[in-house]
């Protein structure tokens, strides 16, 4: 069985964060939705994502706050910032 990599989005749309988790499945990635900050820093710390997809603009803490809490989790994450 091929490794497949973790993928840990973040967006508090829920309907483009489904579409995309799903493109994401359909490209064989291990995918995790989050729709906040917290639950993006609960996943990561359960299970740190290869890769990660941010919004940078959410209700409360910013993709910003996200993207230094994750780096501070696990600097090996590659992240990508999605600015709407």
């Amino acid at each position: 069985h091929a490794h497949r990599p973790s993928i840990l989005l973040v967006d508090d749309d829920e309907v483009f964060l489904k579409r995309l988790g799903r493109s994401f499945e359909r490209r064989e990635y291990e995918v995790r939705l989050a729709d906040s900050y917290d639950a993006a820093i609960a996943s990561a710390q359960a299970d740190s994502p290869e890769l990660a997809v941010l919004d940078l603009r959410m209700p409360g803490k910013s993709g910003l706050e996200l993207l230094r809490d994750l780096r501070a989790l696990d600097d090996t994450t590659s992240i990508v910032m999605l600015t709407g």
